[in-house]
């Protein structure tokens, strides 16, 4: 039990890390979808997914609130890296609608655990 908790940690540190370092440096080579819509499909699957690891480390340390807090964390998360990338990147800028579609990823996530909560939490 001890190491599902420490890898659910690492994994979510990690998965934070990258988000805020991919972020905020310049990419020069992105695999495109042809969408017209593709960054903003990436935004909701990052922070989707985002909320989804906040939650299970909030579930391991026994929060009641863990999906509420989750939701938090990962709109928070995601509203001040797009506003660091107008301040501290010279290639990024705050895309309003960025942020739009960081926060569906994040409630569609948090409707997906809602209803699922009872699964995911006897799984841990």
């Amino acid at each position: 039990m001890v190491l599902k908790t420490v890898l659910i940690h690492s994994a979510t540190l990690i998965y934070t890390t990258s988000i805020g370092v991919l972020s905020l440096v310049r990419l020069t080579v992105v695999p495109k979808l042809n969408t017209g819509f593709d960054d903003k499909i990436v935004h909701f699957l990052m922070y989707a997914i985002l909320c989804f690891v906040f939650f299970l480390s909030l579930e391991t340390l026994k929060n009641k609130s863990s999906l509420v807090v989750a939701i938090v964390l990962a709109i928070g998360f995601g509203t001040v890296i797009e506003i660091l990338q107008s301040i501290v990147s010279i290639y990024r800028t705050t895309e309003v609608l960025d942020i739009v579609a960081n926060c569906l990823g994040v409630l569609t996530m948090a409707i997906i655990v809602y209803a699922k909560k009872e699964v995911i939490v006897k799984k841990l």
